[in-house]
């Protein structure tokens, strides 16, 4: 089983929250992490989850979301815009799926509108 990575952008809670509804709807649960939407808990049970506290340690001492998301494949200069757009009210969503549904996971994000998209290479 090999495990594809999949991040991208929305433009507001409204948007990244219809996703991880459809997401939820498709029987992923624990897969994704969500950064820039604190106000609901997705909590274990749903299919958003923010684990960027406890992967700090995971990825290497990463001290930061941009090293976290470097670790994952994502320029340091993506990165870094990413997490101005999170700071600008965007919502990250970054899924970690078995690669034989990654192209349900594209196809999921796709039908709402993502600000921005990538795949990580690795």
């Amino acid at each position: 089983m090999s495990i594809e990575t999949l991040i991208a952008l929305f433009k507001d809670t409204g948007s990244s929250r219809q996703v991880l509804e459809e997401l939820y709807a498709a029987g992923f649960r624990n897969e994704f992490w969500v950064l820039g939407d604190s106000s609901q808990g997705w909590g274990n049970e749903s299919a958003g989850t923010n684990p960027f506290t406890s992967s700090k340690r995971q990825y290497d001492g990463a001290v930061s979301e941009p090293e976290i998301l470097t670790r994952l494949g994502i320029s340091e200069e993506d990165a870094k815009a990413y997490m101005d757009d999170v700071a600008r009210g965007g919502v990250l969503l970054i899924g970690q799926v078995d690669e034989a549904r990654g192209r349900e996971v594209r196809d999921i994000y796709g039908r709402h509108n993502p600000v921005r998209t990538s795949q990580p290479v690795g």
